[in-house]
């Protein structure tokens, strides 16, 4: 199974790399509308809702639950479309969310800001004073996300393989470079999740949203681990009722074989 996530900036060709990327590979996508089709599904998220957050700085308004249970939905179905098939991710911090899995290419594409601000203009017709505001809006709310959510740089080359610019690349042989590096690392030859790894990670989410969001358990920093079925459960509740409770819930979430209960009580004192 491959992964590949791409990075790009507003005006970059990047989006419309990755598609032709995920076209030519037969691959599955990730993208805004994935999310947004997924969250309304499942989770009764609306579109109008999820744009508060896809790719973007929440505002004080959003500073409550409300960030925390979009990324955790979030993370869920990006993690659950991955391990059923190869897929391309692209933005929504894939780099980092994916990060570690030897069957991933992390892939970051950008451009000069002035050639940015013609594409931009051509895009939207409109002025260059417009435009110039469009690509400084869209960098100030993904480098925003990113850090907001994931605390990281999306700029810091470390997280990336591979780094193009379309300034001297076009789309074509960006997509061949991306295609080819794919192949030359055997990327493309890997069975899905052989070592059940993104498993384990979509499990634990569902478990952690199955206590925290389903049935709305009081758990202080809940933390939830999954390998090979065997999940384990960190944080702090009010009783030891709430404890057990935590135990029994993740132990009906599909495919949890054994639960390790390490939830303790918070000792409050008069």
């Amino acid at each position: 199974m491959a992964i590949i996530t791409i990075s790009r900036e507003v005006g970059s060709l990047g989006t419309a790399i990755a598609k032709k990327v995920t076209e030519d590979l037969g691959f599955s996508i990730i993208d805004r509308g994935i999310i947004e089709k997924e969250l309304s599904r499942h989770y009764d998220i609306s579109a109008e809702k999820a744009a508060r957050y896809d790719e973007k700085v929440p505002s004080i308004w959003d500073f409550s639950l409300d960030k925390e249970r979009y990324l955790h939905y979030m993370k869920s179905i990006m993690y659950d479309v991955a391990r059923k098939k190869s897929c391309v991710v692209i933005g929504r911090g894939g780099q980092y969310l994916f990060q570690g899995l030897a069957n991933t290419l992390h892939g970051r594409v950008f451009a000069p800001y002035e050639l940015r601000l013609k594409r931009v203009m051509k895009r939207y017709t409109c002025s260059e004073e417009a435009a110039g505001r469009i690509i400084r809006h869209s960098d100030h709310d993904r480098a925003g996300f990113h850090k907001f959510f994931f605390n990281i740089d999306w700029e810091d080359q470390r997280l990336y393989d591979l780094v193009i610019n379309t300034r001297t690349i076009n789309m074509d042989a960006a997509v061949q470079m991306i295609k080819d590096v794919a192949a030359t690392t055997k990327l493309l030859s890997k069975t899905p999740d052989a070592g059940g790894k993104i498993a384990d990670m979509c499990l634990s989410q569902q478990v952690f949203m199955k206590i925290k969001y389903a049935e709305k358990l009081g758990v202080q920093m809940l933390e939830v681990e999954a390998e090979k079925g065997i999940v384990t459960i960190w944080g702090m509740a009010a009783t030891e009722e709430d404890v057990q409770k935590c135990g029994k819930i993740a132990g009906t979430v599909a495919g949890v074989k054994k639960v390790v209960n390490e939830i303790t009580t918070i000792k409050v004192f008069a």
